[in-house]
């Protein structure tokens, strides 16, 4: 094979699978599915930073207790996006009395907490209105959700806020979070090779001496007057 075809060669064939898989990352996400990566520990242990996490992009309608949502407000977190469990909806009675959270009443069963912490806060008393919900982290001793804000109507959020829901699929994750990562990084290392390939051609044809010619600069002679 010529100097440097091998090299564009391989670049083809990575370039190309990079291509495909980006193709299939867009695809999920026209489908309206997307993979967000966790910035920080807040929902720990369910997620920890770093972990990918497949979503479906939703609105709030029909929100149940307990579902993972991603939302994104102006007012919070510098109009960042956010993942936090919803814990009350509208018309829920939520109370926690330093120890134990209260649902309507009765004791929130929280099987995701790590060893039943519900971290150290105020104790907080909290009606929720209609068409607005009350969010936590699961790391409740790392996460600063609805609690920090209760002097804005006591913590809640409009559900229209919320822009999507964790899905429960790891598989899915996989595949969301592997096609644009492994695609990008294939499209990537296809160019870097085409453009070696390309690099190496160039220097093998400038190297090349035509026949008859010699490879050494011809020797000037000082012209003698006799």
């Amino acid at each position: 094979m010529g100097e440097g075809r091998a090299l564009t060669v391989t670049g083809w064939v990575l370039g190309g699978i990079g291509v495909v898989l980006l193709a299939v990352a867009a695809y999920w996400g026209f489908r309206g599915y997307e993979s967000v990566t966790m910035s920080t520990d807040s929902m720990a242990p369910t997620f920890r930073k770093g972990d990918r996490v497949a979503v479906e992009k939703s609105n709030g309608n029909g929100l149940h207790h307990g579902e993972m949502v991603i939302y994104r407000t102006s007012d919070r977190y510098d109009g960042a996006d956010v993942l936090q469990r919803v814990i009350a909806l509208g018309g829920d009675h939520l109370v926690f009395d330093g120890t134990q959270l209260l649902l309507n009443g009765s004791a929130l069963v929280e099987p995701y907490l790590d060893g039943g912490n519900q971290g150290t806060s105020p104790a907080y008393d909290v009606q929720v209105p209609k068409g607005r919900m009350f969010t936590l982290g699961d790391n409740r001793a790392d996460s600063m959700d609805s609690r920090f804000f209760l002097a804005d109507q006591s913590g809640t959020l409009s559900v229209r806020v919320v822009r999507g829901r964790t899905i429960d699929n790891p598989a899915m994750t996989l595949l969301l979070g592997g096609s644009a990562l492994g695609g990008t990084l294939l499209a990537l290392a296809g160019a870097g090779f085409g453009l070696a390939g390309r690099v190496v051609r160039r220097r093998h044809l400038a190297a090349v001496v035509p026949y008859g010619q010699s490879s050494s600069r011809p020797q000037l002679r000082p012209f003698v007057r006799r």
